[in-house]
């Protein structure tokens, strides 16, 4: 069932990207309608390239608010589409998701990987201390 939705998933990305271009080959008088798709391209590529990292506190929070059951709205896709470039960061977020699984079912996990996450979110509030100590010391 999960193998069929992602290649529904995907068929429809290629969809909505081959749409337009099918569109502009297919009535040539209304070539400007191309360009509202480019601008959107432009800004998802900008909104990609200028993104910062969440601060290790910020991730911990996230973390330790999705373990208690405290979130809402995007919150767990929020989370689950991070793209974070710091490796330390980077690493300690794919180890929650390793050991948690899906982060909507954290809170009905066993005490052993709510403690495991539990660590992570200790070892994130550390290198947030560090962080911050660095940054003063500057």
């Amino acid at each position: 069932m999960r193998k069929a939705v992602k290649v529904l998933s995907g068929l429809g990305c290629l969809v909505s990207v081959a749409a337009p271009v099918i569109a502009a080959l297919a009535y040539p008088n209304v070539n400007w309608l191309f360009a509202f798709v480019l601008v959107g391209v432009l800004v998802l590529a900008l909104n990609i390239v200028f993104a910062e990292d969440p601060t290790p506190q910020d991730l911990a929070d996230e973390i330790e608010r999705l373990l208690n059951g405290n979130y809402g709205g995007w919150d767990v896709d929020d989370f689950e589409h991070q793209r974070i470039r710091n490796p330390q960061l980077r690493g300690l977020w794919q180890k929650s998701m390793e050991i948690g699984g899906l982060p909507e079912e954290w809170v009905n996990r066993d005490e052993e990987v709510k403690n495991h996450l539990r660590e992570i979110v200790r070892r994130l509030r550390e290198l947030g201390a560090d962080h911050g100590a660095k940054l003063d010391a500057s």
